[in-house]
């Protein structure tokens, strides 16, 4: 007969808790006619604050236009103050400049009129001014008199703007940007730069003379920049030579530009922003004429970042009434929650305990049922605890027992192997090598029968395998090259005994004199890995099957010359001792070799 299960209703009427009911209540009779009225007005709002946010822009793009006009205005005005100083013209022109400026009255202009020119310098906008004479007469340009300001025209001679004025002789003034402009101007005066040319009257078909202005782009592109509204969007200056003159980002400024003359016929009015696509990529797009200029101010914003932004106004809309809603919530919880709080107290303790150990209560004055109870409760909590410790205790103990009974089944056998060595060696009669190989086994297990600690130190374990193979070198007369490489920061944590040795062994046995050499390399190296150590084992010897690599940590493999039982039971002791995810691993090629991962916890020896 098949069980029933409650319905929605009656589990919340019955089942559910207290606190749950009175928080979907109240999210019920808030959040669904606010989700009602929110899905009915999101497509007016998202459409208000689009148009917004391109009002706003229009405005932003006007107020950047009128200032950079009003930067224009400065240069023009600076250029007016040089140009109408009568002593520009006489001193330029005049056939003997040395004799004009020996004159006392000249030389007063001169100060002033170089005085002036410095004032107009404010190293933030305007960074340097220059005239650029003819070279065909006999001036030291380099003398006081000058102030640095008059230099030959032969400076300028190979410069993009120099060459325009010749090409066209029409041209009085010209706004340059950087690229029109020497290395040696951009680094010595400015990027940018206002240029006038002025003729002598007296030979208005002679070389002209070229009255510069150098100003920063910096200062420009800052002042983009400052006015940058939605993520994604540039202002870009252009002008009618489609040189970009500066922007607020020279990567978007490349990727949306747009040619000078086709700028109105995409936008149209000068009042509008029009959508428009580049590169596959939907934008609206604004400019404004710069007034005394060729120049126009571009504003680009892509359609996403202002649908976008509109997005995110939405979502802080709907986040602050949301966290309003939880305040109503938790509010209504608070006063709701002392019908059932110190039932609810019981309740959950109960559940915590479920996962960890048991905790009582830690206050209880009460004497009515529900102080009974707890009562009752901290009574059973202290026996339970009390049973967990001892429990706790004994497998502790039973644990420790089963770690020496391993360790008890490798040594017998290492002992064995060991004590056959010696025989070869006293049969042979190699007393020398008998006494050697005795002393050398004495202090193995001087190290190795301690019962003190079932760990010791890394660097005492690394001994250990050191005497190990020192004893089978005797033995195999030098055929095994061992090599340690471990860090000496490691070397005072701990490691179980007689972790590494039946590894080696096994490498020694099974892997290199395998080989028909009966010679080979084992290497031991060593690392941290976060809170844990990792150890390799790595030899050259005849590697294993992969089909039999499975077996070699259960248990069952054998190789036809016995079992690896020390692998095993070191695998099993190292869980036993840390958890199941500490242990080895195997990686083997046949033919190349095998490498053998240890994994241990890394905690700093004791001794005990």
């Amino acid at each position: 007969m098949k069980k029933k299960h409650p319905s929605a209703v009656h589990y919340f009427l019955h089942d559910m808790k207290f606190k749950n009911k009175f928080m979907i209540t109240h999210l019920i009779l808030v959040l669904v006619p606010t989700l009602v009225v929110f899905v009915f007005l999101y497509g007016r709002l998202s459409h208000i604050i689009t148009d917004n946010t391109i009002e706003s822009e229009q405005a932003l793009v006007s107020q950047t236009a009128d200032t950079l006009e009003a930067t224009i205005s400065q240069l023009r005005l600076s250029m007016d103050s040089i140009t109408s100083n009568p002593f520009l013209s006489e001193a330029t022109y005049t056939p003997d400049v040395y004799g004009y400026l020996y004159d006392k009255q000249n030389s007063l202009r001169a100060l002033e009129f170089f005085s002036n020119i410095n004032s107009l310098i404010d190293h933030e906008f305007i960074t340097a001014i220059k005239i650029y004479i003819p070279a065909d007469r006999d001036i030291d340009f380099s003398s006081p008199s000058f102030s640095g300001v008059i230099s030959s025209v032969d400076e300028v001679s190979g410069s993009y703007w120099h060459g325009i004025f010749d090409g066209q002789p029409d041209s009085i003034s010209l706004l340059c940007p950087s690229f029109y402009l020497t290395t040696e101007e951009i680094d010595r005066y400015g990027s940018l730069a206002y240029i006038q040319k002025f003729t002598n009257l007296a030979n208005p078909n002679g070389e002209c003379s070229y009255i510069t202005i150098y100003f920063s782009e910096s200062h420009l592109e800052d002042m983009l920049h400052r006015n940058l509204t939605s993520t994604g969007s540039v202002y870009y200056l252009i002008n009618s030579r489609n040189s970009v003159i500066a922007s607020s980002d020279k990567s978007l400024a490349g990727t949306y530009f747009k040619r000078y003359e086709s700028i109105p016929e995409a936008v149209g009015s000068t009042e509008n922003f029009a959508t428009t696509t580049i590169l596959d990529e939907e934008l609206y797009m604004g400019y404004r004429e710069i007034d005394q200029t060729d120049w126009r101010l571009v504003s680009v914003i892509p359609v996403n970042s202002v649908f976008s932004e509109g997005q995110q106004v939405l979502l802080n809309t709907a986040v602050l009434y949301l966290l309003f809603v939880a305040l109503a919530c938790v509010t209504a919880l608070l006063l709701s929650g002392s019908l059932a709080k110190r039932l609810s107290l019981v309740v959950e303790k109960i559940n915590q305990n479920r996962e960890k150990n048991l905790v009582p209560f830690q206050d209880n004055s009460d004497r009515d049922e529900i102080g009974q109870l707890v009562f009752n409760y901290n009574a059973m909590v202290g026996r339970i605890n009390q049973l967990i410790e001892e429990q706790t205790e004994t497998a502790e103990k039973l644990k420790v027992s089963e770690v020496r009974a391993l360790q008890a089944q490798i040594n017998p056998h290492f002992l064995y192997n060991m004590l056959d060595m010696i025989n070869w060696l006293a049969q042979s009669g190699k007393q020398r090598e008998v006494s050697l190989a005795v002393q050398t086994l004495s202090k193995f297990y001087k190290l190795t029968l301690s019962k003190k600690n079932i760990t010791t130190p890394i660097r005492e374990e690394l001994w250990h395998v050191e005497l190990y193979v020192k004893l089978q070198n005797m033995r195999y007369e030098d055929t095994i090259s061992f090599l340690i490489d471990v860090p000496d920061e490691i070397l005072d944590f701990e490691i179980p005994k007689l972790i590494l040795q039946p590894i080696v062994e096994n490498s020694i046995q099974h892997g290199i004199f395998e080989k028909d050499s009966k010679r080979g390399t084992i290497v031991i190296m060593a690392w941290m890995d976060g809170t844990d150590i990792v150890f390799v084992v790595s030899d050259d010897g005849v590697g294993i099957l992969p089909e039999k690599l499975p077996f070699i940590l259960d248990g069952t493999y054998e190789d036809g010359k016995g079992s690896n039982i020390g692998i095993y039971n070191t695998h099993l002791r190292l869980q036993l001792l840390y958890g199941r995810e500490y242990g080895l691993c195997y990686e083997s090629t046949p033919g190349r070799g095998t490498e053998v991962q240890v994994r241990l916890p890394a905690v700093e020896y004791v001794r005990k």
